[in-house]
Formats: structure tokens, sequence, C-alpha cells
């Protein structure tokens, strides 16, 4: 009785707060907003949040993405409601109203439907909010970059980005002694079982998303556990290095899969092998991170154990 006497007191000081009251008709106003000028993302969220098109359709990063940055504003959440409730000034307003205006006349794309419904939401917060709105500002660039650049990299670099990514493939098949041959983006091969096999190795499969994903990762990481200059650059380029490896080990994989096993062993190692190759690399890379961020000194360090006697004593 103790304890849910004590909540409901936390809860009605909570409810009293000026913050909180505006933060509830924020959250009205971004849903009434959002079914007047979005009503296209209500209508296809159901189909953007089905496993088929999550898995099916390879749109897991930009969700896996959004929910990291949901995660950080979580751990944030007690600097952004500080900042809540420092109150908002005509500047803020005027870069509220130019998001909210931008998300509202940008024309209709689906894949970037969900970042204009942020980025309405954004704006609307940014008014209201001021500088609260920092790190969910922070959030949104990192998810819009991590989700447009693959899209940028498939339109405007596509068949260099993928040639990029074949010639070493099939130079180190070759090299193993495997008959493979490319024209183009496409790759040719007679699998084990004397089949022959045609298929086009894209931007999309040289990976960009995990490319993007990445870069979100760390971005994320910087911003909670920051690493010296220096020693984050040569960090950051070691992973960048060692996600383009992941995706060319992980293209060198199907296509041995697809020589002994055929086609359809091939399909079904494409659809999943994604969601295996780049978490196993990224857990390493993560360890490395961490064993370089510098933690704050703990008061036991260097410090004698009692009952032991010094060095030289």
């Amino acid at each position: 009785m103790k304890m849910m006497a004590t909540i409901i007191k936390n809860s009605r000081a909570w409810l009293s707060n000026r913050a909180t009251t505006k933060l509830l008709g924020f959250l009205a106003l971004a849903l009434l907003l959002s079914a007047i000028f979005f009503r296209e993302f209500w209508r296809s969220l159901p189909v953007m949040l089905s496993p088929d098109w999550i898995f099916g359709q390879f749109h897991a990063s930009p969700w896996g993405i959004l929910a990291l940055c949901l995660l950080f504003l979580w751990l944030k959440r007690k600097v952004v409601w500080a900042q809540m409730n420092l109150g908002t000034n005509p500047a803020y307003a005027l870069l509220g109203l130019v998001m909210l205006a931008t998300a509202i006349l940008v024309p209709f794309s689906r894949d970037f439907l969900v970042f204009q419904v942020l980025l309405a939401s954004l704006g609307l917060f940014t008014i209201i909010f001021g500088k609260g709105s920092r790190f969910p500002a922070i959030c949104l660039v990192i998810y819009g970059l991590a989700v447009s650049a693959p899209l940028v990299i498939e339109r405007f670099f596509e068949e260099a980005y993928s040639r990029a990514a074949i010639t070493p493939v099939i130079g180190l098949l070759t090299a193993l002694g495997y008959s493979f041959q490319n024209q183009g983006q496409w790759v040719n091969f007679v699998t084990s079982g004397g089949g022959t096999i045609s298929v086009a190795i894209t931007a999309a499969c040289a990976g960009p998303a995990t490319m993007g994903v990445f870069l979100a990762l760390f971005t994320l990481m910087m911003l909670d556990m920051p690493l010296p200059p220096r020693k984050a650059v040569w960090i950051f380029l070691s992973g960048l290095v060692g996600t383009w490896f992941q995706s060319f080990f992980r293209m060198v994989f199907l296509l041995l899969v697809g020589y002994y096993f055929g086609w359809n062993a091939l399909q079904t190692a494409h659809s999943w092998t994604i969601y295996i190759f780049f978490p196993i690399w990224f857990i390493i890379f993560a360890y490395v991170y961490l064993r370089q961020v510098k933690r704050p000194q703990r008061p036991w360090d260097n410090r004698q154990l009692s009952g032991l006697p010094a060095v030289g004593e």
C-alpha cells in the first residue's frame, strides 16, 4: 500500500508539471497533424510493420535504427526533460515552422514516409519545447542519413558500387579455383551438380544498408560514450573497412552456397545471412570500441587493499 501511495503521489506530481501538460498537448497535436496530412502513413503502417515487408523486402535496417534512436532518447530522458522545461523562443519557433512546412510540402515517397511524419512531429516539438528538441533532432538526422544513404547509392552510384564488390569477389573465387564469370553486374556459374545459375549483384547486395546501420550505431555510441578524437578516427575507419569486408564475405558465402547447393539454397541464404553476418561483426566491433572507452576512475582503483603490505615493505 505504501508503494502504491508513493506511485500515485509521484504520478500526480508529474501530471501537475507544466512541461507534462505541454507534452500531452504535443502528443495530441502530433496525432491530429498526422491524421490530416499523412493519412497515407496510417494506411501503409500495417504493411510496413508486417514481417513480409520488414524481412522479405529487406526493410529491417530503418526500423532497427529508429528503435536504437528511441532507446538513446530514453537513456537521455533526464537531459531531454530538463531542456524541455527551459521553454522556447522565437528562433526555435521559426525553425520548427520550417521543419513542419518542409515535411508537409515535400512530395510523397514511401521510402521517406516515416521520416516525413517524424520531421513534422519534430517541428511541432521544437515549436513547443525549444531547446528540448536538441537530442530528438540529432536522432532524426542519424535516422535520415542512415535511411537515405543506401537510396542515394542505389540511385546515383549503382553500377560503380556493385562493381567495386563484384571484382574482388570474383577475383577471390577464381584464385580459389572456382569457375565464376561476370558480365557487368551479372555473375554466371555452373553448380557442382551441373546446373547453371545467373545472379545480378546490385548495389543493394554490396551492403549500403549495413553501412548505413554501422554509421548510425557508431554515431550513437560516440554521443553516449565518446572516444578521444584521434582514437575515434582510427576506430571509425576500421569499422568502415570491417563493415565492407563483412558484406564482401557474405557475397562470397552466397555464391558458394549457390555453387554447392543450388538456386533455392542461395535464395534462402540471401534472405537470412544479412541478419547473421552483420550482427556478428558488430558485436566484435562493439567489444573493441568499448575497450577503448576511457572509464572514470573508481574509488578503489590504485588503492592498497586492506591488510596487504605495500610493495617494498
